[in-house]
C-alpha cells in the first residue's frame, strides 16, 4: 500500500509544460507573421491583384488587429494601386472566431490613397480567368468588348461602289420573300373563291326572277321560291363577305412587305455607305467616336467590382461553393450553407476612413459575406472638398440592387489619343460625376467629364492626315470640355449614348469641308444600291399590285351580282304582294 494519492503524473505533466510553453514563444514568435502572409494571399485571390502588408500585429487579449502599410494593386492597371493605406485597427469580436467567423466591429483606417503608381506589374494570373475574381474580370472585359464603336475616319484616293455584292443586300432576298407570298395568296384566294361555288346560286336566282316577273300575287309557290332564293343569296353575300375581308388583310399584310422593302432599301444604302469609308457627319456618332473609346472604361471597372460583391456576397440564403484546399485527388468544393438567424461568416459592422489629405472623411457600414443573414445592406459614404460620394449594395433579398454615386473635382486625367486621328487631348484638372444602378440585370449608368482648361496636340502624323486637319481646325480652339455618357437596358445589351461640347463643332466642320463630296459618293452609292435592287423591287411591286387588284375585282363583281338579284327578286315581290304579308 501507497503512502499516498498521487494528483499529478509529473512525468506526463511535465513534457505537456514544455509543449504549451514552446507553443507560447512560437504563438509570440510568428503569430503576426503568419497572419500576415496569409492574409496577403486570401486578399489577392479575393481581389484579383497583389495585396502587401509591410506590418500586422495581433493582439487577440484585446481583441485588436493593427495593419500598417496596406497596398492592394489595381487589377485592371499594370502599374497602379487600387488602394493605399497607411495604417488600419480593427477591433474583433472574439467570441464568433471559436466558430471560424470573423466579426469585426469596428475598423478606423487612416492615410487612404488610391490611384498611386507602383513599380511593378500588381496584376495576378487570375485574371486570365482563374478562380472568382478571374472569371469575373474576363467576364467583364467580354462584356465591354461587344460595344460597337463607330471610327472617326475618311477614305482616301477615288471612292467607288463597284465592290458592293448584290448578295449582301438585304432588299433582294426580303423581294424574293415577298413575290413568294403575293402568289401564294394569288392561288389561296383563288382557291376560296372557287370554293364559293356562286354560278349554280347566280343562275338559280336569275331563273328564279324572271319567273317571277311573270307571276302573279295568287302563285304562291313561285313566291316561296322567291324568298328561298334570297335567303340562299344573303347567305352566299355572307361568303363573299368573308373572303373580302380575308382579301383585304392579305392585300394589307402585302404592302406592309412592299413598306419593308422600304426599309430594307434604307438598310442597304448604310450598308454600302459603310463600305465607302466616309466620315459621320452625324453629331452623336461623332461624340461616340472620339469619347465612346475611354467612356467604357469606367463603367467596366465600376461593373467589376459590383459582379464580385455579388459574388462574394450573394443575395438571399443561397449555398455557395469555395475551392478547397489542395490535394492530389478529387480537392474539389467546399460548399456551405447560411442557415437563419446564424452570425455570418465575415461581418464587418463599421469602418471609419480618412482620406489623404486629411480633410476627407468617410464611413462604411454592413460589409458581410452573408446579407441576408445580417439583414441590412452595405453602405458607404464619403465627403471632403470637392468630393462626395456614396454607395449601397442591397442584396438581402432575391434580387440584388447596387448603386453608386460620386462627384469628384480637381481630378487630374491624363491625356489621350483621340480615336482615328492624329490628334492628343489633355483634360488637366476636372470634374467627374459617375452614376451606377445595376438592378438586377437592368443596367442605368452615366459618367461626366468637365473642364474649362483642355490643351490640344498633334503627333507626327499629323500632316498625312485629311480628317485630323479637319479636326483640329475644329476643335484647337476650344478650352472648354463637357461630355457625358450614358448607359441604360439590359446589362447583356446596353444602349449606350455619348453627347460632348466637341460634337457640333467637328460636325460642322466636317459638313462644310467635306459636305459635297460626301453628297456625291453617297448619290452615287444610291444609285448603285438603287439599280441592284429595282430590278427586283420593280416588276414586284406591279405583281402585288395586280395580284390584289385582280382578288379585289372578282370579289367585287361577284357581290354585286347578287346584291342586283336580291335587289330585283325584292322589289318583284313588294309588286306582286302590294305590301300585303302572306304567311
Amino acid at each position: 500500500m501507497s503512502d499516498g494519492i498521487k494528483v499529478f503524473r509529473w512525468r506526463a505533466v511535465g513534457p505537456l509544460l514544455v509543449l504549451f510553453v514552446v507553443a507560447c514563444v512560437l504563438w509570440w514568435l510568428f503569430a503576426d507573421t503568419i497572419a500576415r502572409h496569409e492574409s496577403q494571399n486570401v486578399g489577392t485571390q479575393l481581389l484579383g491583384a497583389k495585396v502587401e502588408i509591410q506590418y500586422l500585429h495581433l493582439d487577440l487579449a484585446h481583441g485588436d488587429v493593427t495593419i500598417r502599410g496596406l497596398t492592394i494593386a489595381s487589377p485592371h492597371e499594370a502599374f497602379k494601386n487600387l488602394l493605399q493605406a497607411d495604417e488600419l485597427v480593427a477591433d474583433l469580436d472574439m467570441l464568433p472566431l471559436t466558430e471560424k467567423k470573423l466579426v469585426i466591429d469596428r475598423i478606423v483606417a487612416s492615410g487612404l490613397r488610391f490611384g498611386t503608381p507602383r513599380e511593378t506589374d500588381g496584376r495576378v494570373p487570375a485574371e486570365s480567368g482563374q478562380g472568382i475574381a478571374g472569371s469575373v474580370l474576363a467576364e467583364t472585359r467580354e462584356w465591354a468588348s461587344r460595344f460597337q464603336i463607330p471610327a472617326l475616319q475618311l477614305a482616301t484616293g477615288k471612292i467607288g461602289v463597284d465592290s458592293l455584292d448584290p448578295r449582301r443586300l438585304s432588299t433582294i432576298p426580303a423581294a424574293d420573300a415577298l413575290g413568294a407570298r403575293a402568289d401564294s395568296s394569288r392561288r389561296a384566294w383563288q382557291t376560296a373563291f372557287d370554293t364559293l361555288r356562286l354560278g349554280p346560286t347566280l343562275d338559280s336566282a336569275s331563273a328564279t326572277l324572271e319567273q317571277l316577273r311573270r307571276a302573279r300575287a295568287t302563285d304562291l309557290a313561285t313566291i316561296n321560291t322567291a324568298r328561298q332564293t334570297i335567303d340562299r343569296l344573303k347567305r352566299a353575300r355572307d361568303r363573299v363577305t368573308t373572303l373580302e375581308r380575308n382579301v383585304k388583310t392579305g392585300a394589307s399584310q402585302l404592302q406592309a412587305g412592299l413598306a419593308g422593302l422600304d426599309s430594307a432599301r434604307q438598310r442597304d444604302y448604310a450598308f454600302a455607305r459603310s463600305l465607302l469609308k466616309l466620315p459621320s457627319l452625324d453629331a452623336p456618332a461623332i461624340g461616340a467616336a472620339v469619347f465612346g473609346p475611354g467612356a467604357i472604361k469606367p463603367f467596366q471597372q465600376a461593373l467589376y467590382y459590383t459582379q464580385l460583391a455579388r459574388r462574394y456576397m450573394p443575395p438571399g440564403l443561397l449555398p455557395r461553393a469555395a475551392t478547397g484546399p489542395s490535394r492530389v485527388r478529387r480537392a474539389g468544393e467546399n460548399v456551405r450553407f447560411p442557415k437563419e438567424r446564424a452570425l455570418p461568416a465575415f461581418l464587418l459592422r463599421s469602418a471609419e476612413l480618412s482620406f489623404l489629405p486629411q480633410r476627407y472623411a468617410g464611413r462604411l457600414t454592413g460589409l458581410t459575406s452573408d446579407p441576408a443573414l445580417y439583414g441590412r445592406p452595405t453602405a458607404f459614404a464619403a465627403t471632403g472638398p470637392q468630393l462626395a460620394a456614396g454607395a449601397m449594395l442591397n442584396h438581402t433579398r432575391s434580387i440584388p440592387l447596387d448603386t453608386a454615386g460620386a462627384t469628384v473635382g480637381g481630378v487630374q486625367f491624363p491625356a489621350f489619343d483621340v480615336p482615328g486621328v492624329p490628334l492628343r487631348l489633355d483634360p488637366g484638372a476636372a470634374t467627374t460625376q459617375l452614376g451606377f444602378s445595376l438592378n438586377g440585370d437592368t443596367i442605368h449608368a452615366r459618367f461626366a467629364i468637365r473642364s474649362s482648361n483642355v490643351r490640344w496636340t498633334r503627333d507626327s502624323g499629323f500632316a498625312n492626315s485629311a480628317i485630323g486637319n479637319l479636326v483640329w481646325r475644329a476643335v484647337s480652339g476650344i478650352s472648354n470640355l463637357d461630355v457625358e455618357t450614358r448607359l441604360s437596358g439590359a446589362l447583356e445589351h446596353p444602349a449606350l449614348a455619348v453627347r460632348s461640347n466637341l460634337d457640333q463643332a467637328i460636325a460642322a466642320r466636317l459638313r462644310a469641308e467635306l459636305g459635297a463630296q460626301v453628297d456625291a459618293a453617297e448619290k452615287q452609292m444610291r444609285a448603285r444600291v438603287d439599280a441592284l435592287v429595282n430590278a427586283k423591287v420593280g416588276p414586284l411591286r406591279a405583281r402585288v399590285t395586280e395580284v390584289q387588284t385582280q382578288a379585289q375585282a372578282q370579289v367585287a363583281k361577284q357581290r354585286a351580282r347578287i346584291d342586283e338579284l336580291q335587289k330585283g327578286l325584292e322589289q318583284r315581290l313588294r309588286q306582286l304582294l302590294g305590301g300585303v304579308r302572306l304567311p
